[in-house]
C-alpha cells in the first residue's frame, strides 16, 4: 500500500441555485487531492475555508515529497509526520487544510483496501444521520427566504439555518446602520418560523461577523421565534467571549466548523462556551483529527454536529462517533458543488442522510466533471 502519487488541483463547479421565486447558477470553489497507492487504490480528500492555490501549493510541493513513498494504511504516522512538518508548536491555518485534505484521502482508501465504508471504521454509530438545511442567504430576499424555507420543510428537513450578520455589510445601501441590519435579520427569521411553524427547528449562524453586543443584541431580537442554536456568535471563536455570549443570551450556541489543532477545541470546552461542539473534517485535520476532537467532546458531555457545509465527507464522522448528532445540508455551496462533482454522492430522503456501505468514501468525483472544471494549477 506504499503511496506513489499525490496531488493537488482546485475545480469550479457551476451551482444550480433554485428554489420558489429564484432560479440562477453560481461557482463554487473546491480543492480535490488525489492520493494514489501503487497497488492501484486512489482515495480523495477535500477541504475549505481556504484559498485553493495556496493550499495546493503546501500539498503538491511540500507534503507530497514527505509522505510519498510511506503505507497509506499508516494513518496516523503520516499525519503525525505532516503535522511535525507543518504544526507542531500549535500552528494552524493552511496547513491544517492540506492535512485534512490528504487525511480524508488517506482514509478513503482504507476502507476501499478493507471492503468497508468510513463511516463503520470510524465506529459505525448510526446507519442514516439527520438533517438540517442552510437555505438562508443574505441574497434572498424576506419572500424568498420565507419561501426557500417551507419548501425545504416540505421535503422533509426538520431544520433550517439562516446566516445573518453580513447584510450589513453585502447590502450596505439598505441598511444606514447596523441596528437596522440586525432588525431586519430579524424580521427574516419572524418570516421563517410565520410559514414553517412551531415544530420545525431554526438555527442562525453569526460566521464570526459581529462584536459581542452586536450577537447579544441580534440574539435577544431573535428570541421570540425560538432559535434552536447560534453558530459561530463571536470573532475569531474567542472561548470567553463565546462563553460570555452563551450565558447572557440563554441560547444552545455551536462553534468549531473553523478551527484545526486540537487545543484550539479543548478550549471551547473548557471554557463551557459550546454546546454543540462542530469539528469539520474538511478543516481540522480529516478523520483523524475529527474523531480525536468528537473524543474529546464526549469527555465534557458535549455532542458534535456539521457545520460548516462539506456534508457528504462529514457525514462519515457523524454516522461513526458515538456523539454524533446531525449534518448541514448547504445545497447552494458544498453540497450543490459535490453534486455536480460526485454524482454518486449520498442526497438526504425525507430528510435524513445516508452514507451506505460503499467502500472508503462510496463515492469518487466523476472523471468527465474533472476534466470540465479543473483550473489549471
Amino acid at each position: 500500500m506504499e503511496i506513489a502519487h499525490i496531488e493537488a488541483y482546485a475545480l469550479k463547479p457551476i451551482v444550480p441555485v433554485k428554489g420558489p421565486g429564484f432560479d440562477r447558477t453560481a461557482p463554487r470553489s473546491v480543492l480535490l487531492v488525489e492520493v494514489k497507492t501503487k497497488s492501484g487504490l486512489t482515495g480523495y480528500g477535500t477541504t475549505g475555508l481556504a484559498p485553493p492555490h495556496a493550499v495546493i501549493a503546501i500539498i503538491n510541493r511540500v507534503a507530497a515529497p514527505i509522505i510519498k513513498g510511506m503505507d497509506s494504511r499508516r494513518i496516523s504516522h503520516i499525519w503525525d509526520s505532516l503535522y511535525r512538518e507543518f504544526g507542531h508548536r500549535g500552528q494552524t491555518g493552511l496547513a491544517y487544510h492540506a492535512l485534512s485534505a490528504i487525511d480524508i484521502a488517506l482514509w478513503d482508501i482504507r476502507g476501499k483496501a478493507l471492503n468497508e465504508p468510513v463511516w463503520r471504521l470510524m465506529g459505525g454509530s448510526r446507519e442514516k444521520v439527520p438533517c438540517y438545511v442552510t437555505c438562508g442567504l443574505p441574497s434572498f430576499d424576506r419572500e424568498q427566504l420565507a419561501a426557500g424555507a417551507k419548501d425545504w420543510v416540505d421535503q422533509g428537513f426538520g431544520g433550517v439555518k439562516v446566516v445573518v450578520g453580513v447584510i450589513a455589510r453585502e447590502r450596505a445601501h439598505e441598511f444606514p446602520n447596523m441596528t437596522a441590519a440586525l432588525r431586519e435579520d430579524a424580521e427574516r427569521i419572524r418570516a421563517i418560523r410565520e410559514v414553517v411553524g412551531d415544530r420545525v427547528e431554526i438555527a442562525i449562524d453569526i460566521n464570526c461577523e459581529l462584536d459581542a453586543q452586536q450577537a447579544l443584541a441580534l440574539a435577544k431580537l431573535c428570541a421570540p421565534y425560538d432559535v434552536a442554536f447560534i453558530e459561530e456568535p463571536t470573532r475569531d471563536n474567542d472561548p470567553e467571549g463565546t462563553a460570555d455570549f452563551r450565558q447572557k443570551a440563554g441560547v444552545q450556541v455551536a462553534a468549531g466548523q473553523s478551527l484545526g489543532g486540537l487545543a484550539r477545541f479543548r478550549e471551547l470546552l473548557q471554557h463551557r462556551a459550546v454546546d454543540i461542539l462542530q469539528p469539520n473534517v474538511v478543516n481540522c485535520g480529516g478523520y483523524t483529527g475529527g474523531l480525536r476532537a468528537a473524543d474529546l467532546a464526549l469527555s465534557f458531555q458535549t455532542p458534535i454536529g456539521n457545520g460548516g457545509g462539506s456534508t457528504v465527507h462529514n457525514l462519515h464522522l457523524q454516522a461513526g462517533a458515538i456523539n454524533g448528532t446531525v449534518c448541514e445540508w448547504h445545497p447552494y455551496q458544498s453540497a450543490g458543488a459535490m453534486a455536480v462533482l460526485c454524482p454518486s454522492a449520498p442526497v438526504p430522503v425525507n430528510g435524513w442522510l445516508a452514507p451506505g456501505e460503499g467502500p472508503g468514501l462510496g463515492f469518487d468525483p466523476d472523471p468527465a466533471a474533472i476534466k470540465e472544471f479543473r483550473v489549471p494549477n
